[in-house]
């Protein structure tokens, strides 16, 4: 998720579209060549984007939105292919200029909120750009920078309110930090607030006069990855898929949830509708493409087929991020077990290294590495996508079977990692069909048991499974404490699913207590 959730948010901020000031807002050619740019930005044309701030900057030389708009988008080529050593000087050079563009426009306009946006929102670039490089604190301090510029541009002016969403996005990040970053935040003078940051980006939704648009979009993104607000998210991504049909990346989002909710065929319609002409300038887009055909062929247990779509990423140039690299082979290496190619697993699981980009994927695939790819397991990696996908008529008897064989096996199987998720996904098909009390008494038995559980990455995600059961049972405290368990964990997105969880958890509690 976070590697969606960092794609779809840079994609949003690429829509950045100014609002005028008194300097520029009597100048109707600026404002069409930028609604123009705007525009090709939004059907994601980016070349003719891009030569139309070129444009702007020919003909406006001191103004600085063509040369933010330029740099903004290299930014976003930047991110497709970080070894790209031309784009990344290419980015660094027109960042650079706009920003000594923009200092010298505040200069003349030092009482224009203009002024102090642009030099705010070129600074969110540099900060994206060390962020994309792991360097965060640089990340931070020029994020740190660019809100300040944009709070100056809302002192000077508080129906800016277009402003608002760079400064939500940021106040909503920094709460999100795992405590340790959060502290050294702190320090840093870099101070978070999640609620705070929604209303900003509300109000840009709300109230924004170029912004409205990003506004509602970054609004239902982060309601949807980090709220669980997923009915009202989506309605939102359709609505601007409706408006703007060949933007790649609401096809991709949609897509994405569909995939997730286990309606594959629809998910397939979505992902097979992406155009191959992004192929080359952004290659991303292609590899979310036929990463999610194969996910999707992989939840529906037709392994030859999911198979192909993953040795189609392998096979060509496509450039593609570590995250990817890692997300691949894991699913190489279970198909290869599926076909009976246990050699072939090895080496796809060994190609799995652990860093800030691959550690979820190394987490996941750990367990992989430790127990026999047997009958046993076959049968339950088949029954977990019958279950993920809603195929519960194919997912009953397979469940049975595999309960059979611990009853039948006690010594085989007590107290072993295998034990733990058979009768994990047997709650969680329960839960699916609202059979709560009965998945609760199982979740308290393994939990009653889960110190032979060595697998910290798995357990966590028992913990937040017991815990959404225990939510349902309206066991606030319970459900909690569970979450609690969960945060040991050292794994990112873990944390950042236990965050949401813990944010849905309140609000629920709140609205059923009123």
């Amino acid at each position: 998720m976070r590697s969606y959730l960092l794609f779809f948010c840079i994609f949003s901020l690429i829509l950045f579209v100014h609002k005028c000031s008194n300097a520029s807002e009597n100048n109707s050619d600026l404002q069409s060549l930028l609604i123009d740019g705007k525009e090709e930005i939004y059907h994601f044309h980016l070349d003719k984007a891009i030569q139309t701030f070129q444009k702007v900057q020919e003909r406006f030389p001191e103004y600085p939105h063509g040369y933010f708009y330029e740099s903004y988008i290299y930014a976003i080529l930047y991110s497709q292919d970080r070894t790209n050593k031309d784009m990344d000087s290419l980015l660094q050079s027109s960042v650079r200029l706009a920003l000594e563009i923009g200092e010298s426009y505040k200069e003349k306009y030092p009482l224009e909120p203009e002024a102090f946006y642009y030099l705010g929102a070129t600074n969110g670039i540099l900060g994206i750009y060390h962020v994309l490089n792991s360097s965060y604190v640089k990340g931070y301090i020029h994020g740190r920078r660019g809100k300040n510029y944009l709070e100056d541009a809302v002192s000077l002016d508080s129906t800016y309110y277009d402003a608002y969403l760079g400064l939500g996005i940021f106040h909503y990040y920094v709460d999100l930090l795992p405590g340790i970053l959060k502290f050294f935040a702190g320090i840093l003078g870099f101070h978070g607030d999640r609620e705070q940051g929604m209303q900003e980006i509300r109000l840009t939704a709300t109230q924004g006069q170029y912004f409205k648009i990003e506004g509602e979009f970054t609004f239902a993104v982060f309601r949807y990855f980090m709220e669980g607000d997923k009915h009202n998210s989506l309605q939102t991504f359709k609505k601007l898929h409706l408006e703007y049909q060949d933007n790649p990346a609401l096809t991709l989002l949609i897509g994405y949830h569909y995939r997730r909710h286990g309606q594959i065929t629809l998910a397939e319609s979505y992902f097979r509708s992406v155009p191959e002409e992004y192929i080359g300038i952004l290659p991303q887009i292609i590899v979310m493409k036929y990463y999610n055909l194969g996910v999707c062929y992989y939840r529906l247990n037709q392994f030859e087929k999911a198979n192909q779509y993953f040795n189609r990423l392998l096979d060509t140039s496509l450039r593609k991020s570590q995250y990817y690299q890692a997300a691949i082979a894991y699913y190489k290496g279970i198909l290869a077990a599926l076909l009976s190619k246990p050699e072939e697993a090895d080496y796809y699981f060994q190609m799995i290294y652990e860093n800030k980009e691959t550690q979820y994927w190394y987490n996941i695939s750990r367990i992989h590495t430790e127990l026999p790819f047997d009958t046993v397991m076959r049968i339950y990696l088949e029954a977990s996508n019958n279950v993920y996908s809603f195929q519960r008529k194919k997912a009953q008897p397979q469940i049975e079977w595999l309960v059979g064989q611990l009853e039948q096996n006690p010594r085989t199987y007590h107290q072993t990692s295998m034990e733990y998720l058979i009768r994990d996904l047997q709650a969680r098909y329960y839960f699916q069909g609202g059979r709560i009390s009965e998945a609760k008494e199982i979740y308290e038995m393994i939990i009653a048991d889960i110190n032979h559980f060595k697998d910290e990455f798995h357990r966590a995600w028992v913990y937040i499974a017991y815990a959404r059961v225990l939510r349902e049972l309206e066991e606030w405290s319970m459900s909690e404490t569970m979450l609690k368990k969960a945060g040991n964990t050292g794994d990112e997105y873990t944390l950042l699913i236990i965050e949401r969880e813990k944010y849905i958890l309140k609000n629920l509690q709140s609205h059923r207590k009123s």
